[in-house]
């Protein structure tokens, strides 16, 4: 599939383009320096990519927008390393052209302001316009940091609970079965 290979070369942008003669497309650039076209919606690569990694997009934006206090435009964690914030990258010319790309904060390296745009530096000299305000774009990122912190906070607990199952979540011995009725015969003896 080509969406494997896509991903396995690492999504840095995902962003709306018009195309001649397909009109309102979405682009993929990979950390490799590809740069592939689709003719369809972002949005619909989203639900693509999530579907790669077995998670409900409409779950995961629901609990994230509740955790961060926000409605709209809220960062999608496609993994613990993965994180795409949304920002606006043009102006539609269509009412229903999305104006919405994402950007994978594990790439960013630098923000900028230029004229009457914010310039977001990607790793390997990749540049992003768009539209947003300085402010919007660091808070967009800074949401997606704490994306990134709660899921790394989330499967150190996921970790920490499975050692300390794997430890206790064994078959009982027969010598485990022995201090066990040693252990209730104490307890019987100190009662009386």
């Amino acid at each position: 599939m080509e969406l494997e290979k896509i991903i396995s070369q690492g999504i840095m942008a995902i962003l709306p383009v018009y195309i001649p003669m397909k009109g309102n497309c979405s682009c993929i650039l990979t950390f490799e320096g590809e740069r592939h076209e689709f003719d369809k919606r972002v949005n619909t690569m989203l639900m693509r990519l999530s579907r790669f990694y077995f998670i409900d997009l409409k779950s995961i934006k629901r609990y994230y927008g509740n955790l961060l206090n926000v409605k709209n435009l809220i960062p999608v964690p496609l993994d613990g390393e993965n994180i795409f914030i949304p920002l606006k990258v043009r102006k539609p010319i269509l009412r229903n052209d999305g104006s919405i790309g994402y950007v994978n904060i594990k790439y960013i390296e630098r923000v900028t302001e230029g004229k009457d745009k914010t310039i977001i530096h990607l790793r390997g000299n990749h540049i992003v316009e768009c539209l947003n305000s300085m402010d919007t774009v660091n808070k967009h990122i800074k949401n997606g940091s704490i994306i990134k912190r709660l899921l790394k906070n989330s499967t150190r607990h996921i970790k920490a609970y499975d050692s300390y199952m794997g430890e206790y979540d064994r078959p009982a011995t027969k010598g485990d079965v022995a201090l066990i009725i040693s252990e209730i015969l104490r307890i019987r003896e100190s009662i009386k």
